[in-house]
This record gives structure tokens, sequence and C-alpha cells, in this order.
């Protein structure tokens, strides 16, 4: 057994406490309860501490048992602050937190009591990763991976789920037959402009402009079938407007509908038991060539698309994975926070490492595509629907 830990992680409201609460105890893996100290495990305390009294009692509490003691400060600009607490209050119908957080900020005692061995301050307006990576220099152990369902249940139960859609719930088992169409339908285009152009050199032509829109989204950049088909024209020097064009375009959106698109095994089964135990489900869906609309058609077509409350693209946001406004815009709506919300996906880049910023719990998928990355894994990794159903409790 290793060092056991006893972490009391405080902070004004809205200041993301609880989020980092959440993430270190699963690096950890304690428990937020103060009972399990006892039993040889660590520890981590969720609470605001405003005085000296609840933090010295944390302290002692502690030292009693031979943890090692460490106070985290969570501290976030005032405008993020303010519109955190807006959000909380038009989640939950009312007004109210923010008296709460001014009450607080009024009666918050300095941190003079504590040794500066014993405590740090970090800023959490943006990733829980930096702030897993800047207490890790105080000793904190680095992440390891959770296997589910080898280690139980996943804990605590999300009060909603959010997936991903390709090789999360959909697999398109023909992607050769829609990508020679696309190539085809560039090559047709060109000799209707009366250019020569081999159909070889059209496929080269496609990857290359496909490749520039993988590029964009791995830095973030979303861009389509209309922009790979502009790259594409501007290549061979044809024009990239009119009827023609609109055409092309066209084509390379609905060439995903004549290949062979199902639903991975296990998942219709899996959201039907979601929706029957009353927990809500959203789809976080980067899109490539087939937009956010024609997916709705390929998730309805497969059974799928009536379980998933919410769909989020990212054609329609602006932005793709790991972009936290993704994750936000598919839990607004279903009035669930990150830190009570599970986000499904097989990329670590993308699923693991946005849900988790925002602080929500990640299960990697690894049914048809084992990312085996650098990222930082999942909570849990599961092979398919069958494991995660099993690792949710039904």
């Amino acid at each position: 057994m290793g060092e056991r830990w006893f972490v009391a992680v405080g902070g004004l409201v809205a200041s993301g406490k609880s989020t980092v609460a959440r993430a270190i105890a699963r690096r950890l893996d304690a428990e937020c309860i103060a009972e399990a100290i006892a039993a040889g495990r660590s520890v981590v305390l969720d609470g605001c501490f405003p005085t000296v009294a609840w933090r010295e009692s944390a302290r002692l509490l502690a030292l009693g048992f031979g943890a090692r003691f460490l106070f985290v400060e969570c501290r976030v600009p005032e405008a993020v602050s303010i519109e955190r607490l807006s959000a909380r209050d038009r989640a939950a119908g009312r007004k109210g937190w923010a008296q709460l957080h001014q009450s607080l900020a009024e009666h918050y005692e300095p941190l003079d009591e504590l040794a500066p061995s014993e405590v740090v301050s970090v800023d959490c307006q943006h990733d829980v990763e930096a702030v897993l990576r800047a207490l890790e220099e105080r000793g904190l152990p680095p992440a390891q991976t959770k296997i589910a369902p080898a280690t139980g249940r996943i804990h605590p139960m999300p009060r909603a789920i959010t997936f991903d859609c390709w090789n999360t719930l959909l697999v398109e088992e023909d992607w050769p037959r829609a990508h020679q169409m696309r190539i085809t339908a560039l090559h047709d285009m060109a000799a209707e402009a009366g250019l020569e152009v081999a159909w070889e050199d059209a496929g080269r032509t496609f990857d290359a402009a496909w490749e520039r829109h993988q590029e964009l989204w791995r830095a973030g950049v979303t861009s389509g079938s209309r922009e790979i088909a502009k790259w594409g024209l501007e290549t061979l020097g044809l024009p990239t407007t009119g009827q023609t064009f609109e055409h092309l375009v066209k084509l390379f959106e609905e060439a995903s509908h004549t290949s062979h698109v199902k639903a991975l095994d296990g998942a219709r089964e899996l959201l039907g038991t979601l929706v029957a135990a009353n927990v809500p489900c959203g789809l976080v869906c980067d899109t490539g060539l087939t937009p956010g609309r024609q997916v709705r058609r390929l998730l309805d077509r497969a059974g799928l698309l009536d379980a998933l409350t919410t769909q989020v693209f990212s054609d329609e946001v602006g932005v793709p994975k790991p972009a936290g406004l993704c994750f936000t815009a598919a839990l607004e709506p279903l009035g669930v926070f990150p830190e009570h919300a599970l986000h499904v996906g097989d990329l670590r880049r993308t699923d693991v490492a946005g849900a988790r910023a925002i602080g929500m719990q990640t299960v990697r998928i690894r049914d048809r595509y084992d990312d085996t990355g650098e990222a930082d894994d999942a909570d849990y990794v599961v092979t398919n629907h069958t494991e995660l159903r099993e690792a949710l409790g039904f």
C-alpha cells in the first residue's frame, strides 16, 4: 500500500473546488468521506473551509491518522466566478448562489496558519489537468488507468452520460467505398470541366485535402466537406463556386449513406437501459465529411437518435473537441453539472482530455479502435458496451 493522503480542497463558491476534488480523488483512488482513512484509504474533502478552525480540524484529523495533509486552495478571477454562479442560478431556476458566494468571501480567513508544505493555491479557470500537473510537483502520484468492470462499478453513478459518435455509437463498416465515391466525384467534376485528370491523381488530391482537414482538427479548427471540396478544386485549378461546386459538396456529405453504417453491438440496448433508468444521454460528435444533419439521419436509421436528448456537432457549435464548449453545450440543456456527468468515447486527445478538463468522469471504449496514444487515459476503459453496462450497474 502506498502513502496515504488526506487532501482538503477549499475555496469560494464556483472556484472549481468540486471539480478539482473529484479529479484528485480519482487520481488517488480515494473516497470523499473522512471515515475511509481509518481503513487505510486516501481521503479528499470537498468544502469551502473558509475559517482557520475548519482547516485546522481537517489537518488534525489527518495527522491523527498518520496521513499526509495538503490543503488545495482553488481560485478563479472574479469574472469567471460570476459567470459560473449565473449558470448555476439558471440551472436551478432560482437565484441565491451569488449571495452565498459574497457571504463566504466576506468571512474567508487567510491561510496563514498552514506551513508552505501543507498548502498550494491553484488557478482553476481552465484545465483541471493543469491543476493536477501542478500538484504532481508536490508528490501527487501519476494517473493510473482503471479497467472496468474489473475494478467494480463506475462511482459515483453519473446523473447524465454523453457519448462520442464514430467508433463509440456508430461504425462505418465500408468506409473505403465512401472514400472511392468521393474521389470519383472529384474526378468526374474535373472531366466535366474539360480537365483530364487520372483517377489516381484525383485520389491524391482528395487525400491531401482530407489531411489538411485532419491537421486543422488537431489544431482545434473545424472544417468539413465544403472546405475539403474547395481545397481539392483549388489544387486542380477549378472554380469553387456555382451549382457544380454545390453538387460536389453534397456528394461528399452524403457518401456515407451509401456505405454500411451501423450501431456498435450493445449500443442500442445500453441507451435503452439508460432511458428507462431516467439517466439522460447526449451526443458530442466531431464532424468531418459528414455534417451533423447527416449524422442525425444515420443515428436515426440505426435506432439511436431518440435516446440522445441533446446532440452537439462540431460543425454546428464551431469548434471540435477537446474544446469544453462541446461538452457544456450538451450538458446545459440537461441541467447537469460536469462533475455529475460521464463522457464515453474512443479517443484520448479529444474525448478523454476534453471531458476531463471540465470535470467529467471519462470512459474510453476500445471496441472498434484502441487508442494507445501518449495522452492520459480515461478513468475507466471498457472493451464494449456490454462491459460499460455492467460497470454502470445495469
